[in-house]
């Protein structure tokens, strides 16, 4: 006989039926992030790369909500969002893993909010990438432009347009 603590556990988690990955879609529209990050890196073509990852994010209460995330698109990787931080992060940012995996879920069990003009240009940049057109210069620059206009045109981004320019090869 199980006790009441595990029966609480069991009826926690969402069935594994039809309705989890709208449920997981939705999760993701609230708690999730598509993002494309421009990093220096001088031995890289232009001294810079390109780098997509989609993020979603937890207390580390409800690690399960994460660990059902990871099963159900199977990849991914959890971890703590900063090494003291009780929020955890469900981090997929393998390249193959957003064509394969990401893209074809989102499009699929689409994002309803704001956040879907951010998931369009994420799967543009990503398209774009399996293309490689990111190694042509104005390839490059393109999804650069493209990138530095999502997520609210990156008010919190290290570098700008300006800096990308005058840093390239």
């Amino acid at each position: 006989m199980r006790d009441a603590d595990d029966q609480q556990e069991t009826t926690r988690l969402p069935k594994r039926g039809k309705y989890l990955k709208y449920y997981l879609a939705g999760f993701a529209d609230g708690e999730g992030s598509f993002s494309v990050s421009i990093k220096r890196l001088r031995t890289a073509r232009y001294g810079w790369v390109i780098d997509p990852v989609f993020q979603v994010y937890q207390h580390k209460d409800n690690k399960c909500v994460l660990e059902i995330f990871r099963d159900t698109l199977r990849c991914g990787y959890i971890r703590p969002k900063s090494p003291k931080s009780d929020v955890l992060v469900l981090i997929v940012d393998n390249r193959r893993w957003l064509m394969e995996k990401i893209i074809p879920f989102f499009d699929e069990y689409s994002i309803i909010s704001q956040k879907r003009e951010d998931y369009e240009k994420f799967r543009e940049i990503l398209v774009r990438m399996e293309r490689k057109e990111h190694h042509t210069r104005e390839g490059f620059l393109k999804i650069v432009k493209i990138a530095l206009t999502m997520n609210k045109n990156g008010k919190q981004r290290k570098y700008k347009l300006n800096d990308i320019l005058s840093g390239m090869k």
